[in-house]
């Protein structure tokens, strides 16, 4: 059984020069970007204003309160400070007064911002506080993380909207800002529980002096794991506003993110009643085969009606990530080659000599239950698919629909087995390394092909804003058709030195360049047909953090409930989802 899944032509052209210092490999993220350039580009559509940095949900309606206390309670105090650091004040409170609250320990769920210092201070004992000389807990209050998101929600009077990022916003203006109804309607909510509190009192006395049980008593209130309490005031309207019901409904992106969170809470109904988890796996596989499989247990997946156009949209993401999976395999693989050669470097025919080998053919034809007749570098994909039944001329929809029927979860050339094997990190210094990223490719690529020339597929283009520097599948699959003839037919080792040198290293570089004037953040550099590494790569960086802050929030907002092996839905959120989409289809 497959491991369970956590999803030859020379070119002409002269390659780019680059010389630069060496650099940590932990200075290096998203290294061809695959995430800032696609991934996020998409997930900021199905899941827009929820980012892989917003995760609990109280901090938006926490924020418009602090605002709102500033303005009407603190502002014209002669000892007041400016708003940004009167929110960031209250933000350590609710932090101080959570850890107390839950007797040296930060709110379930985590995220509470601070807490690694405020768990620290606490176990000093403190018996009173200072509100007016609190050293920062955090160089990055959650108010730079949220302010965005918060935003876009419509919580100000604000025109337009802020770049959807999971960057923390940069420097924005405090200056004449305004509540908007939905944002003192949050405030208020928010306040209904904590306004009476001593600490909330003390911001506007020139003493802010608070107790260490009177710290308690505010986080009790306010912390972010108390707003699953039924009674919590501001849940009911946060499920609103993150639903995008009714009024709050701000057009075609909360639109998308309201079918998003369906989506999520349909499938862990159902991922519920047969004992699987909510997780990044287990969703992906969902949305891209229809089904859930392992060992023996095996879970058919149904898209409600309502959410099938979603759904589809999710699986576009999925192509994008595991294409990403790929090419970052691709780039982690040259990385873990090219280093130990230091300025000797490597050529790049040097390197996809490596698919010639008999070793390479007779572990490449166990880890993937076939036989290769032949090496793999002169094997093509059509004679690769072909082993298993799949046979075609060109990479065409109708084999596309093949391989749905042919290839699922589990399968051991199924995207998320390969995914698993690159993730596992066995592979970087053999030639599986380069090998298995290209099998990957190839079956990711082909099996989009059906959903290349519809409505999806021309979604999943448009995230590309540059259609040189921008992956995304559709513009791959152009590429490789610009390049050769029929790439479905086309030797391994032809296409890996093309991707090698188009999508790895001049992307790399490109990237570079793009990031920084002096390309401070690369890893390789290229003389000639040389190609030299310094440092290393070897953590695949394509994952899909919003689902996990998505899943998050519905389980604030008392939604999701997770057990100990499986996470089910609440009576409510079975009520939701039931009201909104009327369950799972058969």
């Amino acid at each position: 059984m497959a491991a369970k899944p956590q999803g030859k032509r020379t070119e002409r052209g002269p390659l780019l020069l680059r010389w630069s210092d060496h650099v940590p490999a932990s200075d290096v993220q998203d290294p061809l970007g695959l995430g800032l350039r696609g991934a996020t580009r998409l997930s900021s559509q199905l899941l827009h204003c929820i980012t892989s940095i917003t995760p609990r949900a109280r901090y938006f309606s926490f924020i418009p309160w602090s605002v709102l206390q500033y303005q009407q309670n603190e502002s014209a105090q002669p000892f007041a400070k400016g708003l940004k650091e009167s929110i960031a004040a209250r933000e350590q409170v609710l932090t101080l007064g959570s850890i107390a609250h839950h007797k040296g320990v930060g709110c379930v769920g985590g995220a509470l911002v601070g807490s690694k210092e405020g768990v620290k201070w606490f176990r000093k004992k403190p018996e009173t506080v200072n509100l007016s000389h609190l050293k920062p807990l955090t160089k990055n209050p959650a108010l730079d993380a949220y302010w965005n998101s918060i935003f876009n929600l419509g919580v100000f009077n604000f025109e337009g909207e802020r770049p959807d990022t999971d960057e923390e916003a940069e420097d924005f203006s405090f200056e004449n800002l305004e509540l908007s109804e939905l944002g003192i309607l949050l405030a208020e909510a928010y306040g209904s529980r904590v306004d009476g509190l001593s600490v909330s009192r003390q911001f506007a006395d020139r003493k802010r002096v608070a107790s260490i049980r009177e710290l308690a008593n505010f986080g009790k209130r306010g912390c972010l794991c108390a707003l699953r309490e039924f009674n919590a005031p501001d849940r009911d309207l946060l499920r609103e506003v993150f639903f995008s019901f009714g009024r709050w409904d701000r057009g075609a992106s909360h639109h998308l993110r309201r079918q998003s969170l369906l989506l999520v809470l349909s499938l862990c109904q159902q991922f519920s009643t047969a004992g699987w988890r909510l997780d990044e796996v287990n969703f992906a596989a969902a949305v891209y085969y229809g089904r859930l499989e392992e060992d023996d247990d095996e879970l058919p997946i149904g898209i409600p009606e309502k959410l099938q156009d979603v759904a589809a949209r999710w699986r576009m993401f999925q192509f994008h990530q595991f294409m990403g999976v790929a090419l970052e395999g691709l780039f982690a693989w040259l990385i873990a080659r090219a280093e130990p050669e230091r300025l000797a470097g490597v050529t790049l025919a040097g390197l996809v000599d490596d698919l010639g080998g008999k070793a390479l053919q007779r572990e490449l034809s166990e880890l993937l239950d076939i036989r290769l007749a032949k090496s793999f570098g002169s094997l093509t994909p059509q004679e690769l698919l072909g082993q298993v039944g799949l046979m075609s001329e060109a990479a065409t929809p109708a084999l596309s629909s093949a391989i749905d029927q042919r290839i699922s979860t589990g399968h051991p050339l199924a995207e998320d087995t390969l995914e698993a094997h690159l993730r596992s990190g066995k592979y970087l210094h053999s030639p599986l390394g380069l090998a298995l990223p290209l099998v990957l490719l190839a079956v990711t690529l082909s099996r989009f092909q059906r959903w290349n020339e519809t409505g999806y597929g021309q979604w999943l283009a448009n995230a590309a804003e540059n259609t040189f520097l921008d992956l995304v599948p559709p513009l791959v699959v152009k590429g490789l058709a610009a390049q050769f003839k029929n790439w479905w037919c086309t030797p391994f080792a032809e296409l890996a030195q093309f991707a090698l040198s188009r999508y790895v290293v001049r992307q790399h570089i490109s990237l570079s360049y793009e990031k920084s004037a002096a390309a401070d953040r690369c890893l390789l550099q290229v003389d000639g047909d040389r190609i030299l590494a310094f440092g290393s790569y070897g953590r695949l960086g394509m994952k899909n953090p919003r689902l996990v802050s998505a899943a998050q929030v519905l389980t604030d907002l008392g939604l999701i409930e997770a057990g100990e092996d499986e996470d089910f839905l609440s009576t409510d959120g079975m009520a939701l989802l039931k009201g909104e989409v009327g369950g799972w289809a058969s």
